[in-house]
């Protein structure tokens, strides 16, 4: 047994992931929005989460839906 305290790799790079993707987005232009976008408009609504201040999974069960819809929309 040693007296120095263990250090702990993460196994969770935000920095790495974060660059890969954004140059992934950066190439396919997934970030761009089409001005003249032929298809017909349309508007996603959902429900607003109570502003009590506590995150809690009601949040994420009022948002989810709404916003996978959307993504498959666009």
């Amino acid at each position: 047994m040693t007296s120095s305290p263990r250090q702990v790799e993460l196994a969770f790079d935000p920095a790495a992931i974060d660059s890969k993707w954004q140059a992934r987005w950066e190439k396919d232009g997934l970030h761009k929005v089409l001005d003249n976008d032929p298809r017909p408009k349309w508007y996603e609504m959902t429900m607003y989460p109570y502003p009590s201040g506590d995150l809690h999974i009601g949040h994420w069960y009022a948002m989810a839906p709404a916003d996978a819809h959307a993504r498959f929309r666009r």
